[in-house]
């Protein structure tokens, strides 16, 4: 039994680090892909409707008017699976650089569309400088005019 407990506290603090790693560098291992609940604010219980969150595959949404360079950027698909409203995610570019590379120092990574952004990393670790939240899971949805939402991660 001491030999298992070895064993799974050695890949336990592997998958840590590798996390850590993955999240600050955006390598293949940091993934999105999962389903979400977010933590109500005020009262600090898991609401219980979910956000579902798909890689891009071409032809998920109407292309027709998207660029070869928005197309390019297109990452994410993130669906609230009790109204079925869909969002598509880009993975930040060259004009949010500053951002995401103050992010990225932090161990965190974000992708965004025009009025939200999902963002992953260390939990215990504020993602935004100057800003005065830290996330205690290391997920987050920032909605425009509403600030940031904890997340739970159900699956990935």
């Amino acid at each position: 039994m001491r030999k298992y407990s070895m064993v799974m506290m050695t890949c336990l603090a592997l998958w840590g680090t590798s996390s850590a790693i993955a999240a600050t560098d955006n390598s293949a291992l940091f993934t999105f892909a999962g389903e979400y609940q977010a933590i109500d604010p005020r009262s600090g219980e898991v609401t219980p409707s979910t956000l579902k969150v798909i890689p891009y595959k071409k032809g998920m949404e109407d292309e027709s008017n998207l660029t070869e360079e928005q197309l390019s950027l297109r990452a994410w698909v993130a669906e609230n699976t009790e109204t079925k409203e869909k969002v598509y995610l880009d993975r930040l570019d060259n004009k949010d650089s500053e951002m995401s590379e103050a992010l990225k120092a932090r161990g965190w990574s974000c992708v965004a569309s025009s009025h939200m952004m999902l963002c992953g990393g260390p939990s215990g670790v504020q993602p935004f400088n100057g800003e005065d939240f830290t996330s205690k899971t290391g997920w987050l949805a920032i909605l425009l005019h509403s600030g940031p939402l904890e997340l739970v991660k159900l699956w990935c």
